[in-house]
C-alpha cells in the first residue's frame, strides 16, 4: 500500500516535533554550559567540571584547542584548555561541535547541501562575533553561538517537514526569491518559526532564541533587538563573502539596511569580512576533522 502523504503546517509540524523522540537535541553537557552562562559570577571550575564529565566532549575540546587553529600544541587538560584560551572562547569550542554533530547525522532524503550549511553557519558564528566586537564587546562570543545556531529551524524542517522543505527549496530556486519568502508563500510558514519553536523546546537564553526566530525580521525583535540586528547582518556578510546557506539561492537583501543600522565605517566592515573569510577554512578543518574522527 502507498504511504500517503500529509501536508503539515506550523501547528501539525510543532506537535510533530513535541512527539518524536528523535529530536536532534543538544547533547546534555552543552545545555549545562548554555545554562551555567546565564548564572551571576560563573566561575572557571564549573565549565571545567562540566565539559570534564563527558569524557568524549572533552576530548574533541582538547584536539580542537590543540589544533593549528589556536595553536596550543601541550594543551592535554580541560584546565589548561580554560587557561590559554578562556572561558568564552572554550564555550563555543564545545557548541560547535555540538552543532557540527547535529549537521553530520545521517539524513535519508536531504533537502540541500550539508556541508554548504555548516560552512555557512561556521560564517554566520564569525561574522557575529566580529561585528558584536565593535557593537558591545561583552558579548562576542555569545554572538558566535547565536550565529552558529541561528538556522536550526532549516535543520528541524530537514528533518520532520522534509517535502515541505523541498518544495520551498524548488520554489525559492525557481522564482528566484529567498527561501523565508518561498516558505512563506508554498507552506504558510518559515524556518525562523520552526527554529524558534525549538529553542523554546531547549529553553536557550532570550540572546540566542530571538536570534533564532527574528534573524530574518529584525525589527520584530522587542526584547534584545541589538543582538538579534547583529545576527541578521552576519547572515547577509556570510552570503556576500561566498558562503550562502543553500547555493543557488538568493539572500535578503534586507541585509543591506540591517548592516548599516549598525552604523559602522566601512574599514570595520571590511575587517569584518577578512575574518570570515580567513577564519571559516581554519574552524571548519579544525572542528570538522576532529568530527570525523
Amino acid at each position: 500500500m502507498p504511504i500517503t502523504y500529509i501536508a503539515v503546517d506550523l501547528q501539525l509540524l510543532t506537535l510533530r516535533i513535541a512527539r518524536s523522540e528523535n529530536l536532534p537535541v543538544l547533547p546534555t553537557v552543552v545545555i549545562q554550559i548554555l545554562k551555567v552562562y546565564e548564572q551571576p559570577n560563573v566561575s572557571a571550575r564549573a565549565l571545567e567540571h562540566i565539559i570534564a564529565q563527558d569524557p568524549a566532549m572533552a576530548a574533541k575540546v582538547l584536539r580542537v584547542a590543540g589544533s593549528a587553529m589556536y595553536g596550543y600544541r601541550s594543551v592535554n587538560t580541560v584546565s589548561r584548555a580554560l587557561s590559554v584560551l578562556g572561558m568564552s572562547t572554550l564555550r563555543s569550542i564545545a557548541i560547535s561541535l555540538a552543532y557540527q554533530q547535529i549537521l553530520s547525522g545521517k539524513k535519508q532524503r536531504p533537502a540541500f547541501d550539508h556541508m554548504s550549511f555548516w560552512r555557512h553557519s561556521l560564517a554566520v558564528g564569525i561574522a557575529a562575533r566580529g561585528l558584536m566586537r565593535y557593537v558591545n564587546v561583552g558579548m562576542a562570543e555569545e554572538m558566535y553561538v547565536a550565529g552558529l545556531m541561528h538556522d536550526i529551524g532549516v535543520l528541524a524542517m530537514d528533518r520532520f517537514a522534509n517535502p515541505e522543505l523541498v518544495k520551498a527549496v524548488q520554489t525559492a530556486g525557481a522564482k528566484r526569491i529567498p527561501l523565508r519568502e518561498a516558505e512563506l508563500l508554498v507552506n504558510g510558514f518559515d524556518h525562523c518559526q520552526v527554529g524558534g519553536y525549538v529553542a523554546d523546546k531547549w529553553k536557550l537564553s532570550p540572546v540566542l532564541a530571538n536570534a533564532i526566530k527574528y534573524h530574518d525580521c529584525p525589527d520584530e525583535d522587542d526584547v534584545t533587538p541589538e543582538s538579534t540586528l547583529v545576527t541578521a547582518a552576519a547572515n547577509y556578510m556570510a552570503y556576500h563573502c561566498g558562503f550562502p546557506a543553500m547555493p543557488g539561492l538568493p539572500g535578503s537583501e534586507a541585509g543591506v539596511q540591517h548592516l548599516s543600522q549598525l552604523d559602522l565605517d566601512q574599514e570595520k566592515i571590511d575587517n569584518v569580512a577578512t575574518q570570515i573569510m580567513t577564519e571559516v577554512d581554519a574552524a571548519d578543518e579544525a572542528i570538522g576533522s576532529v568530527q570525523a574522527a
